[in-house]
């Protein structure tokens, strides 16, 4: 024979006067610990974080990395976190991972190619091969003995001379020019005192 007056679900009071229950602020929304919590007239709202998906009451990770959508350099790995990811230049380049650039260990000095050897900077890394007069694979090189080897330039009339990365030629005695080209010096023609005067 009477009533009851009773509030509705998200809010509170005698049923009469009835406030908005704040959910978010009392933890009873159900949302997931990596969703984002808003009061709403009569509820609260859930919405997974970025990083996350779901319906807010259940957030699960998503890998940026594997799916595609991080924004890493083309030159750097990629790291999945928790609701992230990390970007890191690979062996080679520097920056921050988002933009990585190319280190030239050639002029940077941090190259381990031999004295005698020559660098050759290449994308992520760097190359060695041996200077002219040198034999090796860049980061040892030895020198040429162009002389023993006969693979010197030196006119048949000149001396070869090994000398560290090359080799040197001279005119023997008797002979004049750069030692590549050597001519036989007429001393009879040059009226040189080499034979008595009769």
């Amino acid at each position: 024979g009477s009533f009851e007056c009773v509030c509705a679900e998200g809010y509170e009071g005698d049923g009469r006067d009835c406030t908005d229950l704040d959910e978010c602020a009392q933890g009873t929304a159900g949302c997931h610990a990596h969703a984002r919590c808003t009061n709403i007239d009569g509820g609260a709202e859930c919405v997974c974080a970025e990083g996350f998906a779901g319906d807010g009451a259940d957030c699960r990770d998503l890998d940026e990395c594997t799916d595609g959508t991080h924004g890493c350099d083309p030159n750097a790995e990629c790291s999945n976190t928790d609701g992230g990811y990390t970007c890191t230049c690979r062996p080679g380049y520097e920056g921050d991972g988002r933009r990585c650039a190319d280190v030239d260990e050639c002029a940077a000095d941090s190259n381990d190619c031999a004295p005698q050897g020559l660098c050759e900077n290449t994308l992520g890394g760097f190359r060695c091969r041996c200077a002219p007069g040198y034999q090796g694979d860049g980061r040892r090189c030895d020198d040429i003995d162009e002389c023993t080897l006969a693979t010197d330039n030196c006119s048949d009339a000149a001396l070869c001379t090994n000398i560290d990365g090359g080799f040197e030629c001279a005119c023997s005695a008797g002979h004049v020019g750069d030692g590549v080209r050597c001519e036989n010096v007429d001393e009879c023609a040059a009226d040189l005192p080499v034979c008595p005067a009769h």
